[in-house]
């Protein structure tokens, strides 16, 4: 059942991501209803698989299956898929339409990238049964998830800047939010991703001392972690700095969190021992 439930997701978000891209360059309001259909059916499909996966009927359960690597997959991909539909609900729900054209993709190649590890047995190295545990790695999470939204919005800011630029296409620019728009969009992902990244290092931190006696242990995760944490911060800084050139801000932004993303898939992925690994 769930390689069923599984394979038709993955089809639905192929669909998706192909309509929320083609719905940029078309006037016919359809198909950007058809892909906020298909999305909201792909989310509860995929939720779906992972309760019929995990059998997740309690709050352990659902622990336990995160500290699996296909879990961990699966918890970065249903909380990108609820925080995409949140701005819905938010004073950025006209944007919605571009943002979804570049994350619908995104959430759907994270997908892929986890077929491999469906049926693996790694699992988490930490085994702490503390109650902080699940908080911290749900609110570390929300606020990386929070650092792709920066990510979304500096490559709509650089793809604007370039259609005007080209003045080829002017109906695309007209579908697309203005560059004061996506630039103060920006500026909230950031604040609420650095402000939730700091809630979850403290978190960290207290689990770390409570457990190991230590505030830092250098584990790959950790020193990614707290990468995140200064990148976001000098982003901060020069996304609130009147005198900075958003151009060169988004292009930091956009390389900065490619460089986090990798490093995360190279140390779930490929690293197998230490602290933070899935063995």
């Amino acid at each position: 059942m769930f390689e069923i439930i599984f394979g038709i997701t993955l089809f639905l978000f192929s669909i998706t991501s192909v309509l929320s891209i083609f719905s940029l360059h078309s006037d016919n309001e359809k198909y950007f209803n058809l892909t906020k259909i298909l999305f909201v059916i792909s989310i509860v499909l995929f939720l779906t698989s992972g309760i019929i996966k995990f059998n997740l009927t309690s709050a352990s359960e659902f622990i336990r299956a995160t500290h699996t690597i296909w879990g961990y997959f699966y918890l970065i991909s249903s909380i990108m898929m609820i925080t995409v539909l949140y701005l819905y609900f938010t004073r950025w729900k006209n944007q919605l339409k571009s943002i979804m054209a570049i994350a619908a993709p995104f959430i759907t190649i994270i997908i892929i990238i986890s077929i491999p590890f469906i049926d693996s047995e790694r699992r988490f190295a930490l085994d702490l049964e503390h109650s902080l545990l699940p908080i911290h790695i749900l609110i570390a999470t929300i606020g990386e998830l929070f650092f792709f939204f920066s990510f979304v919005g500096s490559i709509l800011y650089l793809m604007m800047e370039w259609q005007l630029r080209k003045k080829s296409s002017m109906k695309f620019i007209y579908r697309l939010p203005n560059l004061e728009t996506i630039d103060n969009f920006n500026r909230w992902a950031i604040s609420r991703s650095f402000a939730l990244l700091t809630l979850g290092l403290i978190i960290g931190i207290v689990l770390l001392w409570v457990n190991f006696s230590a505030l830092f242990l250098a584990s790959p995760k950790e020193i990614i972690i707290y990468s995140s944490w200064i990148f976001l911060l000098g982003l901060l800084y020069l996304r609130y700095k009147k005198n900075v050139n958003s151009h060169k801000v988004s292009q930091i932004n956009t390389i900065l969190f490619i460089i986090i993303m990798g490093m995360y898939l190279i140390t779930n992925i490929f690293i197998k021992s230490g602290f933070h690994s899935y063995k």
